[in-house]
Parts: C-alpha cells; sequence; structure tokens
C-alpha cells in the first residue's frame, strides 16, 4: 500500500512541474499552484485515512 502513496505523490509532483512550466507567464499561476497543492494533500490525506480504515495492521 506504501506504493500507491508513493506514486500518487510522483504522479502529483509531475503535475505540479509540468504546471509550473505550461502556466510560468500567466498572470494568477499562483492560485493554481494552491489549488495544485491543496488537491495533493487532499488527496493524500484519503489515501492514507482509507489504507488505515482497511488494515489494522500497517505492514505492506
Amino acid at each position: 500500500m506504501k506504493n500507491t502513496l508513493i506514486l500518487n505523490a510522483l504522479v502529483w509532483a509531475a503535475v505540479i512541474l509540468i504546471a509550473s512550466y505550461l502556466f510560468k507567464d500567466a498572470n494568477n499561476n499562483k492560485y493554481l499552484f494552491m489549488l495544485l497543492i491543496s488537491g495533493a494533500a487532499i488527496s493524500q490525506t484519503f489515501l492514507t485515512s482509507h489504507i488505515k480504515k482497511n488494515h489494522s495492521c500497517c505492514k505492506d
């Protein structure tokens, strides 16, 4: 299950890096990045809580 969390973090990191390259000249890019970082944090939190709820012991 840790692989899922790592994969999720890598995907969000790639999305944030690609968006930062594509929207570097946009006027309101700081709002986009706040939205992307918030989305990454929320999805990571939901995945972690779902994994902990389904597994009584946290082993891989």
